[in-house]
């Protein structure tokens, strides 16, 4: 990497983290009026406010990465442009595709802090965010609803009511079919710990069905044995894009062993996937901004140009891959789909100012 490379990347990653901070910034403000809300409920206080906004925070990083990264780059090559350094490289025999080769370190870099922030900052802190709220609020760990959630192991079908800050189920109620569906055995216990890769239930009650009418047992202690560890559990109680991508993948086959429907958590996969390559995509539509036909357009038609694209992407993005969800476009096209129409935009206005 040359000296100017490395000048025109460090502009571009500067003005990026500056338009990170700023939009950031905002958005957090947001986060904090919406959370005043429900202050003094249970014992969410203003302490507990701030700390769930400074987790939450590597969540919103990820999510504003690729406006930033487009209207970052916007900035920084619209600045070297006002300040006429971009003619003086043309003039000096300084090519556009050797201007590109700089841009592409940057979309290189923001690709790696993308997967960094997604896969090792984002999933432990939002998790920890999420069960410092409902802990604060309600005392218990969140679940899906108010009312618990259920899983399916096999023939048994379970459901949660609450899982404690300790990590223990309360109220837990198993239902088990036999080969042909039908419902045979029903255990419900008060708790349940897991100990030696079995769940330990305590206070449990089994009402076995059978031609004959129902036997009802009771006994202290009982063994579970489930496929549903502590690690899937940080799963189910997450939503599946705050997830990493190993526990996304354990958690599909987990669903396929069980014959559940596992949609959504195969486009939250290709969401992760492709997010690293939308933040690059937002980079390279910086280069024809400059050097097309924007390119004696005033800084603020840049930047307002520029917000206009990355809103319609964010827009695009998110509303196709909930349509795709719903209509049960694949996966993988509904993730990649917006991205790739974008790219092609900016490959396409690349080709016209070479």
């Amino acid at each position: 990497m040359t000296i100017l490379q490395r000048y025109i990347a460090k502009t571009i990653l500067s003005t990026t983290g500056l338009v990170m901070l700023v939009l950031l910034g905002l958005y957090t403000f947001m986060d904090f009026v919406t959370e005043l809300d429900d202050l003094g409920k249970g014992s969410y206080q203003i302490v507990e406010v701030l700390s769930y906004i400074f987790l939450s925070m590597p969540k919103r990083i990820y999510e504003l990465l690729p406006v930033a990264a487009l209207l970052g780059s916007v900035l920084g090559l619209g600045h070297l442009a006002t300040q006429s350094e971009l003619v003086v490289m043309r003039a000096a025999g300084i090519s556009i595709q050797r201007i590109s080769k700089a841009v592409l370190i940057v979309a290189i870099a923001l690709m790696l802090v993308a997967v960094f922030v997604g896969e090792v900052i984002r999933p432990p802190a939002e998790q920890k965010a999420r069960e410092l709220q409902s802990i604060a609020q309600t005392g218990t760990v969140g679940s899906r609803s108010d009312h618990g959630f259920w899983t399916r192991d096999g023939k048994h079908f379970n459901h949660i009511s609450r899982i404690l800050p300790d990590g223990r189920f309360s109220d837990i109620s198993i239902y088990e079919f036999d080969a042909q569906n039908r419902l045979r055995i029903i255990t419900e216990a008060q708790d349940a710990k897991y100990e030696d890769d079995v769940w330990i239930l305590s206070d449990v009650q089994q009402s076995i069905l059978d031609s004959d009418g129902v036997e009802i047992q009771a006994v202290e202690y009982a063994r579970w044995k489930s496929k549903l560890n502590p690690g899937l559990l940080n799963v189910v109680i997450v939503p599946p894009d705050f997830l990493p991508v190993w526990g996304l993948v354990e958690y599909i086959d987990y669903l396929k062993d069980n014959q559940q429907a596992v949609g959504q958590y195969q486009l939250a996969f290709w969401m992760k996937v492709m997010m690293p390559l939308s933040s690059a995509v937002m980079v390279f539509l910086a280069v024809p901004f400059v050097f097309g036909p924007l390119r004696s357009a005033p800084m603020g038609g840049r930047i307002v140009a520029g917000t206009l694209i990355g809103i319609s992407f964010h827009l695009f993005n998110q509303s196709f891959q909930h349509i795709g969800l719903v209509f049960g476009v694949f996966p993988m096209l509904a993730a990649s789909l917006p991205t790739l129409i974008f790219a092609g935009i900016g490959y396409y206005l690349m080709r016209k100012i070479h």
